[in-house]
Formats: structure tokens, sequence, C-alpha cells
């Protein structure tokens, strides 16, 4: 089986085993921590050592032998110990069994001589070689470790490969210094954690989304990516969120450290205590919660250090890894957990430790009635609203319930309420957050406004707009402060952006305008934002310009605290800069925003999400456009928001189509019309447009140009629509052949476009021209066209585009008889699909070069199809496929990723014309029918 993210260690091993059995010494040192795959890699050398004909020794030191002289040794020797015929044999059984010739540490008896018959043993051999493979060294006997240390400074005269593995923190200085004078023979193995394409390769069958929360659970180490694996999606959040685990779940997490139980009851203490206290926990901490005197604690943390669990560092006690600071908290037991949480929770008050540690050990032990941990709570809660919504959301609802419903907090109770319900808003519990909401509806003011308000942006995140804009409409018929009813008029502002409502978005953001003090310049942003996003839609790119400006510069002029509140309403903020073709300043926008909100459960997170992938399709980055919109979807999932999930949906429509083809976008603008997402008009117009892409890319130019169709007034003037929209009718009609109607479209684009003054656009509206040159037959005004596109394209920095154009002129030199203008625009578009990771549209090139007249390859051949067709790479690929291997090991036999044969792979099925790796085999077959 390959070991995943190891192929540069297995290439040393490999090389290693060539050294042997080549008739040199080679010595290997393998290191790293617990579970990071030690054992596997010394199992994958025995098997490859086997497979060079070396004879393979391999032992295994436990915890259990470490006074047993030679234990390591016991099974390792086992295969030259199959008779006792020689002397040698005979002298190493007696001294393996204990009898006689090293009776203990204390002995005085000859070691050399028991060395050297194991060294005598190792060259009689009947083998060219000799693999002497010792695992878990940092548990071996001290003569086992000398006698290792021996073989390697004498090593024997047949070939030799010896082989160690040990844990990085626990070296056995003796054998790594022998191995260190072996010079060049020497191989140093270092095992580090597995990264995000390791993991893919590892458990591919799983969702992204839940790739990634085991990744960051586990840190990276292979056996407990394995073992979180079988967890569940609220079991992993706990874990990388530091919460209680479901105790139904515990077991598969205490299996991990069943040695914790076999251990003094102090120093079982000790790690209980080291766990509950938390991840750098202080020896005073530790010691109040375990109850023991500190040097007890000190002494108990070296005996977990010594079994590789723990580290001790500047007077602090850490976990080797947080899964197993886990494991030994749920191994405590839960009465125990809850006394020791409330004596961690007494001694960080009395030495003021930080409040959200309070909180956390308050939390775990306050009994129904505890107004002080109650207080305890409401104040963490308070103060993390924004900036750990999650996590402030327990700890007012763990205060919440400590203490009656009848309970005034003080006077407060409806406040508290109030920042509960935005937290869990906040934090993606939508659902609880409008039960919460609801009952603060007869609360006196500000509340009762403030919860209305909140009420709105709860409903609008859940897709419910109308009910969303009716309940702020309500709250203007009362009196309201200046800043809470300019609250109200964003709101109804951002609304108005969603309905595509320019008119409402300018009025309501104006009037916002108008009520704010300088002293608001968060909320003031927002409004300028929408403003700025109103005008684009509306057609004024000179007022949304400005607005945009005026906007950036009150959010640079902004804390982080204080633009916290208001870090969603940064997504129009940067959709504009995209759509006016300023890249910088949305990704800037776009980074400032992701510094803000300091959790990833955020409600505002989703659609930040769709925005940066909307961002990275236009900058070519289709991968990683892919994957923020499948993050996107994960985090709406969670939140219960069926119309964020649409959105992010609709926003991946266009890389998908790029990397996969038509049929990919299609499946899933069809799941949004058959659930009718999202309600958002903006958003559906987004997905629309992709969607007419995506027939127009499948051969479907009346579908096409079906949606896309309708009165002008149902759409928005804006350029960011009314370009697109045109190009698209411009191309279908050209294609069903209505030449006339196709070029006062393309021609409406252009001017559009340019009175705009947008590059992106004008680029667009050249390709339309140029298409509809093109499939006039006028191709050297359609390579013109093209070409100036491209140029148009490039500047706007959108490489796919400006490959599409450099596509498009390629066809149009082709078909004018000019091969060697088309092979030059043939290579750009191949090279810039290529660094887009644009597979479809390169299988796509494929085809158009393979057909188009001339000689437009580029080697300046006869054009190639079927099999002749593939690239030296994309048949070697296509080879091993027929012979059986799967793409992860393809991969790891060619040092490739996986991702870069799965897209190798794809441009193999389209030359080939298939749609299965079985179909794939049959056709190279009878296309080389000798091979």
């Amino acid at each position: 089986m390959t070991l995943v993210g190891r192929a540069t260690q297995l290439e040393a091993l490999d090389a290693a085993v060539a050294t042997a059995a080549g008739g040199r010494l080679a010595a290997v040192v393998l290191h790293g921590e617990p579970g990071i795959g030690k054992t596997s890699m010394m199992r994958e050398l025995e098997r490859r050592a086997a497979a060079a004909g070396l004879l393979v020794c391999a032992g295994q030191a436990t915890e259990f032998e470490q006074d047993v002289p030679f234990a390591t040794y016991a099974e390792a020797l086992r295969p030259l110990l199959h008779d006792g015929a020689t002397e040698e044999a005979a002298a190493v059984r007696r001294a393996l069994d204990g009898h006689g010739l090293y009776a203990g540490p204390g002995s005085s008896v000859d070691r050399a001589r028991i060395y050297s018959r194991v060294r005598g043993l190792l060259d009689a051999a009947h083998t060219p070689g000799v693999a002497l493979l010792l695992d878990d060294l940092h548990w071996a006997d001290e003569p086992s470790l000398e006698l290792t240390e021996y073989l390697i400074r004498k090593p024997p005269r047949r070939p030799a490969l010896v082989a160690v593995a040990f844990r990085t923190g626990q070296p056995p200085s003796g054998v790594v210094k022998a191995i260190a004078h072996a010079g060049p023979a020497a191989t140093h193995i270092s095992l580090s954690h597995l990264g995000p394409d390791d993991v893919d390769a590892l458990l591919p069958e799983l969702p992204r989304h839940r790739r990634a929360l085991i990744l960051r659970a586990s840190g990276g180490n292979p056996l407990y990516l394995q073992v979180l694996s079988r967890l569940r999606g609220d079991t992993l959040a706990a874990l990388v969120d530091n919460h209680d685990l479901d105790t139904s779940e515990s077991q598969v997490l205490t299996g991990l450290v069943t040695d914790i139980a076999d251990l003094d009851e102090r120093v079982r203490r000790v790690a209980y205590a080291a766990a509950v206290a938390g991840d750098h926990a202080p020896l005073d901490l530790v010691a109040y919660v375990a109850e023991l005197p500190v040097d007890e604690v000190i002494e108990g943390a070296d005996e977990l250090h010594r079994r590789g669990l723990m580290d001790v560092d500047a007077a602090q006690l850490r976990f080797r890894h947080p899964l197993v600071r886990a494991a030994a908290h749920e191994l405590a037991g839960p009465a125990w957990r809850v006394t020791a949480h409330a004596r961690a929770a007494v001694h960080l008050r009395a030495n003021h430790g930080p409040r959200q540690v309070v909180a956390h050990h308050a939390e775990r032990s306050a009994q129904p009635g505890d107004e002080a941990s109650a207080e305890i709570l409401i104040e963490a809660g308070l103060a993390f609203t924004y900036g750990a919504p999650a996590q402030a959301a327990r700890w007012l609802g763990a205060a919440l319930r400590l203490l009656p419903d009848g309970h005034p907090l003080g006077g407060r109770r409806p406040t508290v309420l109030l920042q509960y319900a935005r937290a869990l808003g906040l934090g993606g519990d939508l659902e609880r957050s409008q039960e919460v909401l609801r009952e603060l509806a007869r609360a006196g003011e500000p509340v009762r406004t403030e919860a209305a308000a909140f009420r709105a942006v709860v409903a609008r995140l859940l897709g419910h707009i109308d009910d969303a804009a009716a309940l702020l409409t309500a709250q203007l018929h009362a009196e309201l402060p200046p800043y809470a009813e300019a609250k109200l008029h964003v709101e109804l502002a951002a609304i108005g952006a969603l309905r595509e409502d320019g008119h409402a978005t300018a009025r309501h953001a104006e009037r916002a305008l108008t009520l704010l003090d300088a002293d608001r310049p968060a909320l003031a942003a927002a409004a300028r934002a929408l403003r700025a996003f109103g005008a684009l839609y509306g057609g004024d790119v000179a007022a949304a310009r400005g607005h945009a400006a005026a906007a950036t510069e009150l959010v640079d002029a902004t804390t982080n605290a204080a633009l916290r509140p208001h870090v969603e309403l940064i997504g129009p903020l940067a959709w504009v800069h995209l759509q006016l073709g300023d890249v910088v300043a949305a990704a800037r926008q776009l980074d400032r925003a992701a510094d803000v909100v300091e959790s990833g459960r955020s409600s505002a997170v989703p659609y930040l999400l769709v925005v940066r992938a909307a961002l990275e399709t236009r900058l070519g980055r289709l991968a990683a456009a892919v994957e923020l919109a499948e993050e996107a979807v994960a985090a709406a999932r969670r939140m219960g928001s069926v119309e964020m999930l649409a959105m992010a949906e609709a926003v991946s429509l266009r890389p998908l189509l790029w990397t996969t083809g038509p049929a990919s976008a299609i499946t899933v603008a069809d799941r949004l019309a058959a659930t009718e997402r999202p309600r958002s008009r903006m958003w559906w117009r987004v997905a629309q447009v992709s969607l007419a892409v995506a027939r127009m890319a499948a051969g479907e130019p009346e579908t096409c140009l079906g949606i896309v169709s309708g009165p002008e007034a149902a759409w928005p003037a804006g350029p960011p629509t009314a370009v697109p929209r045109d190009v698209l009718r411009a191309v279908a009609l050209a294609r069903s052949g209505d030449l006339d109607a196709a070029e006062r479209y393309a021609r409406r684009a252009g001017a559009l476009a340019g009175a705009a003054d947008l590059v992106y656009e004008t680029g667009w509206a050249g390709y339309a021209r140029a298409y509809v040159a093109a499939r006039a037959r006028r191709f050297d005004e359609a390579a013109a066209r093209a070409e100036t596109a491209a140029t148009h394209l490039a500047a706007a920095r959108t490489p796919v585009e400006e490959a599409l154009a450099r596509h498009l002129a390629g066809l149009a030199y082709a078909r004018g008889g000019r091969a060697a203008h088309a092979r030059v625009a043939f290579g750009q578009a191949e090279e810039a699909y290529e660094a887009c990771g644009a597979t479809w549209l390169r299988a796509v090139l494929d085809r158009d070069r393979a057909a188009a007249p001339g000689r437009v390859k580029r080697d300046a051949g006869t054009p190639a199809t079927g099999a002749a067709a593939l690239s030296a790479r994309e048949r070697e690929i296509a080879e091993l496929v027929r012979a059986g291997l799967t793409n992860q090991e393809i991969a790891s036999r060619l040092f490739l990723s996986r991702r870069t044969v799965e897209s190798h792979l794809s441009r193999v099925f389209a030359k080939l014309g298939v749609r299965s790796r079985t179909a794939m085999a049959g056709r190279f077959t009878s296309d080389f029918p000798d091979e």
C-alpha cells in the first residue's frame, strides 16, 4: 500500500536498500513524534529490502522489556537462529534466553564476545546481504543499544542495511552518534506532519470541509487522522474548539492513551489535571487542580514526557498533541472533571487569570443557582460576542441556564438575552437566534428595536427577504435615536441591493448617511458600500467609483473592534471593487475582513467566502475558487442557511464549467432552479448568467437565449450584468445564424462597456464582435478583434478570459489560412489554461487544434486524433491506468500530486472521446493494438 505524503522519504529508503544490495553498508535513522508513521515506514522498508534479496531481521523494542537484556534482538535474530548448529548461533541463543552470557546490567561478562558472535551470525547468513531493522528503539534495553552501536561502528563484512526508528524527543544517543560517524553511508529521515493534499489523498471519500476539519483536529498526524475520520462532525468541531466531547464517541479517543491507565495513581492525576488545566498549563495550576505538591507534579510530568505524552516548557506542561490531551480529559471521568474544573476556576480567579480561561472552567463546573459563575460567564460572553460568537453563545446560554427564568440579572436580563441571540446568530445558529429574538418583541426600548433589527438580519440570512423588509419597515414608525434609525436604513439598503432595487438601495443608504455622526465610521462605511453597490447596478459607474472610494477610506480608518459588528458588509464593498475591475482593492478588503473575523464560526463567513471565490475565479485561480465555494457551502450548511448555500453554489458555476465542463455546472444550476434559490434576485442573476455561459458551452444556443431574454426592465441596467447579457445574446444568435441581430448586440455591449470605461467588460464585448465576425467568415477581422479583446482581458487580470480570446484568435487564424499565427495563439491559450487549471477548456482547445485546417500543431505536423494526440505524460498516465493503478498510485509513482494526475486524465478522456477508465483502456488498446 502506498504511504501518503512520503514519496521523498521512500525514495531515500530505496537508495539505502540499493546501497546495501550493491555490497556496501547503509545506515538509516528514522524518527518522528508518536503516531507519525515510523512503524509503517519500517514495514515498507522491510518489504523493499526483502524484494531486493536481503535477509530481513526485524525487531521492535517495547516499554515492558526495558530491563530484559537483548530483548530487542530476540525476534530480530530469529531468522539467523533457525538451528543451533554453529557455535555462534548457540552462544547467541543462550544470551537471548538469559543463560549465563549476560546476566544483567551489573554483570562483568565480556560483552565484546557476544557482540562479535552476533556480527559473525550476520556474516554467515546465506544471502547476498542482511537488513537489520529495529523499531521503537527509544524503549530498547541497554545491551541492545550497545549491540546496535557496535554493529554500526564495526559492520559485518557481508553487505548490510541497519535501520533504527525512535521518537524524536527520545533519541538513543550512542546509536545516533554511531550512525553519524558512518558518513555518506548514513541516511537521516524525519517524518513530518501531513498536509492538505496528503489528507485529500488519504481520505478521498470524505467531503472537503470534513477533511479540513480532520486535518485541524489531528495536526496532520497520520494515526490521529485515521482515528478522527471515524468521528462525527460535531465531535470534530468540539475537539477543534476545545469543547467537551459526546461520551458516545469518547472511547475512540481514550483508546489512544490506554497506557495512562497503567501508570502510578499520582502520575495519572498529573495527566488528568494537566488535561483539565489546558494547553501550556502552569505547574502551580496543575498542582492546585491535582491537589499534589509541585515537586510530585514535576516527577509525574517527567514520567509522562518519557512516555512521549507530554513536554515541559518554561514551567508549563503541554501534551504532545491536542488529541492526547482530549483523550486524557475523557479518561479522568465526569465527576472528577467537574470538581477539577471548579478548582481551576478558583485558582485562576484568585490569580487574575484571563477572562476567557476562567469562563471556560466556570462553564464546566458551575451548579444551578451559582450567581458568581453566572456573572463570570456573562462578562466573558458580552466581551467575546463579535470576536468568538459561537463561544460567547455557549457562555451566555450557560449563564442563563444557571439562574431561574425570573432572575433579573441586576436588571440586565433583556440585554443579556439580546446579546445571547446576537451571539447565536453571528455564530451560525440562526434558528435558535430567531427563537430568542421573538421573546424580546415585548421588551422595552432600546432592546426591542435592536432585537427587531437583528431579527431582520437573521431572516435575510435565511432567505426570508420579504419578512426581513417588513420587520425593518415596521420599526421605522417608532421614535428612534438617529443611530438606531440609521442601522435600520442600512439593513433596508442591503435588502434593496439583494432585490436589485437600485432606487431603494440608494434612498436608504443616503438616509443612513444623513443620520450618522462622524463617530460611527463603520456603519457609515457600510452605507457607502451599499450606495456604491446600488449605483453600479443602476448604471452610474462614476458614482459607484466615488462611493466605493469613500467607503474604503472609512473602512481603512476604522479599527477592527469597531468594524467587527458590520464585517459582513465588507462583502458588497469588495464585490463592487471586483466589478469595477479593481481586483487589488477587492482582495485587500477581503483580507481585512478575514483579520476582523476572528472566529470561523461567524455568520459573515459564508458570504465573505462567496465573494472571495468570485475574486479567485476572476484571477484564474480555479481550484482555489472551487474550494472556497465548497467551504462556503459547508459553512452555510452548519448555519442552516439554505440561501447562503445557494449563493455559494451560484458562484461556483463558472469555475466548475471551466474545470470539469458544462454537465457539472448545469447540474448545480438545475438544482438551484428546482429549489427556487437563491431568493435574492441579485445572486440569482449571477447564477443565470453563469448558467447561460454553460448552456452556450454545451452547444445549446437557444437555451442560452431563453435564459438571457426577457424585458429590458427586468434586468439591471449596470454594465456588470448588461454587458455579459448582450455578449451572450450576440454569441448565441451568431451560433444560431442570425448574424445581423448578433452584430447589434455585440456593438451595444461594446458601447456600454466603453461608456463605463470598464476594461473587463470591454474585453468581453470585443470577444463578442470577434465571434460574430468569425461566424460571418471574416477571419482576418475576427482574429484582430480577438487579439484586441485578449489585450483588454489581460489588462483586467483575467487570465482564463484572456485565454478564451486567444483560443478564438487561433481558430480565426487557422480558418483564415494563417497557420503560424494560429500556432502562437493556440500556444498562448494552452499555457494559460494549464496555469489556471482550466482542464475542460484545455481539452476543448486540443480538439479544436486537432480539427483546425492547416499545419497548426506545435510541431507543425499533421493533426493527430485519438491516442496519437496524447502528450508523452498523458500517454504515460493512460498506460498506468490501463495497468490497473489508481490515481493516487500513479501520483506516487510519477511524483505528481493526485490533482495533477486527475487533470491529465481529464484531457486523456476528452482526446479519446470517452467518459470512464474502462472505456479509456479499451480505446487506448484499440488505437495501439501491438502494445
